[in-house]
């Protein structure tokens, strides 16, 4: 039973270092974007959240409108 008890420690410990070994091995891969290409994104998330807002606020204007007129009769 010990022998299992060792054998299943060793194995995770393995398991934990090996784990850490490729994550750092991922790190390495990770390339930081250049300075256009951040620019260029946060200018298109902006627009996305422009236009998003946009479209919540005429939604929520026409649901205004009709909760109005149905309360109103």
């Amino acid at each position: 039973m010990s022998e299992k008890v060792a054998d299943s420690s060793a194995r995770l410990a393995g398991g934990r270092q090996g784990y850490f070994a490729g994550a750092v091995d991922e790190l390495k891969k990770v390339q930081t974007p250049t300075r256009q290409e951040t620019t260029r994104l946060t200018g298109v998330v902006l627009l996305i959240i422009v236009f998003i807002s946009m479209c919540l606020f005429v939604m929520d204007l026409t649901f205004n409108w009709l909760m109005s007129k149905m309360i109103s009769q």
